[in-house]
């Protein structure tokens, strides 16, 4: 799911297959999918949401699931691979391609 507003116009395809390969890993959690922020938004100076290299998606917290956040970031990466970083920050998950 795309939250409303969210813009994804302009992202490229790199960042569409990676948040595909998201969406099965929070299916296999069931956990929600949702993306939260594409090219739109205010981020960082030089942030590579503006050039539609990134990504976020909504944080998952279960209280009866401890630490759920902290499993689903380690799966992520591991789904993506070297290519993607992935971070858990306070309010959310932040995917972006940035190859080595």
């Amino acid at each position: 799911m795309i939250k409303p507003g969210v813009s994804i116009a302009g992202l490229r395809p790199e960042v569409v297959f990676g948040l595909a390969e998201l969406r099965e890993v929070c299916r296999e959690f069931k956990a929600p999918f949702v993306v939260t922020s594409g090219t739109d938004g205010k981020h960082g100076t030089g942030s590579l949401h503006y050039v539609g290299l990134a990504a976020d998606l909504r944080r998952t917290d279960d209280p009866l699931r401890p630490g759920l956040p902290e499993k689903m970031l380690s799966a992520f990466k591991q789904a993506l691979g070297a290519e993607f970083d992935v971070v858990l920050e306070k309010d959310h998950f932040h995917c972006e391609f940035q190859p080595k």
